[in-house]
């Protein structure tokens, strides 16, 4: 494994089920991570919320759920997934939206340090 999945791998990210969907291919994993780290649609969620745009909220935090889950970002996955649940029916009541979006960017930019970015 490389020096990034190691890391990864030690900070609780599904790596086996990640290089089994990218067919073990370390190098192309690594040009996803980094790009899915700089996703637009983490400030696009961060925007879509604060202007109450529920529905596009819930496509920005659906589509960063899709591409966590399949990178291994367990932590990542299970974040967009508390904004994704209270969000697909654009009532999201008193979900704790803004708490979730920080601890979500929190998460994103300590595995962006994570991997020396």
């Amino acid at each position: 494994m490389s020096e990034l999945t190691d890391r990864l791998r030690a900070a609780g990210a599904d790596m086996d089920g990640a290089m089994n969907r990218l067919v073990n291919d370390e190098e192309l994993y690594a040009t996803c991570f980094s790009y899915f780290m700089d996703d637009p649609f983490f400030a696009a969620l961060g925007a879509a919320l604060n202007s109450e745009d529920y529905a596009a909220a819930f496509e920005a935090a659906h589509s960063l759920k899709g591409v966590a889950g399949n990178l291994g970002l367990t932590r990542l996955y299970q974040l967009c997934g508390g904004l994704v649940e209270p969000l697909r029916h654009g009532q999201p009541g008193d979900a704790p939206l803004s708490e979730l979006y920080e601890a979500l960017i929190e998460e994103r930019d300590a595995l962006t340090l994570l991997a020396g970015k």
